[in-house]
């Protein structure tokens, strides 16, 4: 890709966090009693007092909070075993690659939650959870829950289409890029979106083929079927003319429908002749996926 790397990404102004037995840091802005309030709340979440529980199962916990006046949203990562811990070592914790992403993505000029802070534990110097407290992007809603009020089906498209130029120019993979990870909501003539789930963001050298062709087939699978066949193959006709497939368009096409359906997600590529076609096939198109791994 031809796309430059931003000459310097200037990140906020931030200071160490020490609560307890955690540390990380925090937004100049933010005061540490805030943090605090937000954690002590987000753990009496379900049981008592402001904070509610969005979600709650083996790989996150997570509530919305007000506190301070700010509405945030916390998110708690779990230990999950030695094996990962190790991982997190070389990699940062969860909440410290969201902390790293979301701010590296918002001095890029791409929409995202802003982190606020982060915390984290150790055991024997191995990390051994995290939390992070980002801004609530509420009332904007998930891409894939917006009805006509918010947007049409063709804004939707151009939105998310501006939203991957804008990740692919700049050289970023978000890692987990489905459309319930994306909140839209009106911004004038238009719309504005905003990126959550931030730990898999990563910012490197080069984008290949094959990973933009993943992330495309990511958010392709995502959107339900109200976003119709026909917007989307104008957003990649558009995405493909202006950041070229070294593989050609119609190879990437042809892996992102594939790719799509393999995830078996929320587009069910009933109205699709390429999809007809590939789904028809007992073997994947070897071919074509060896061409764009190439690349």
């Amino acid at each position: 890709m031809s796309a430059q790397r931003p000459a310097r990404v200037r990140l906020p102004e931030s200071a160490p966090l020490r609560l307890g037995g955690q540390r990380g840091r925090r937004l100049r802005n933010v005061g540490e009693s805030t943090v605090a309030r937000a954690l002590d709340a987000h753990r009496r979440a379900g049981e008592t007092g402001p904070a509610v529980l969005l979600k709650d199962d083996a790989r996150s916990r997570v509530s919305a909070v007000e506190v301070a006046g700010r509405r945030v949203v916390v998110k708690e990562y779990p230990a999950r075993g030695i094996l990962r811990g190790i991982g997190d070592l070389l990699r940062g914790s969860a909440a410290r690659r969201v902390w790293r992403g979301g701010h590296g993505l918002l001095a890029r000029g791409i929409g995202a939650a802003q982190p606020l802070a982060f915390v984290e534990r150790s055991r024997l110097g191995i990390p051994a959870g995290s939390a992070v407290v980002c801004e609530d992007v509420r009332p904007l809603r998930p891409a894939d829950q917006c009805d006509d009020d918010v947007a049409s089906p063709a804004a939707i498209a151009e939105a998310l289409l501006q939203l991957l130029l804008q990740l692919h120019r700049g050289r970023v993979i978000h890692g987990d890029l489905k459309a319930s990870h994306v909140f839209l909501g009106r911004r004038g003539a238009g719309l504005e979106a905003r990126l959550v789930d931030l730990e898999g963001v990563r910012f490197p050298h080069r984008l290949g083929d094959a990973q933009r062709v993943r992330a495309l087939a990511q958010l392709n699978a995502s959107l339900p079927d109200r976003v119709p066949d026909a917007a989307r193959r104008r957003a990649f006709d558009r995405y493909a003319s202006l950041l070229p497939f070294r593989c050609g368009s119609e190879v990437a096409l042809e892996r992102v429908v594939e790719l799509s359906l393999r995830r078996a997600h929320r587009w069910s590529g009933t109205r699709c002749r390429l999809a007809g076609r590939l789904r028809g096939q007992t073997e994947p198109r070897a071919q074509a996926e060896t061409t764009i791994q190439q690349k």
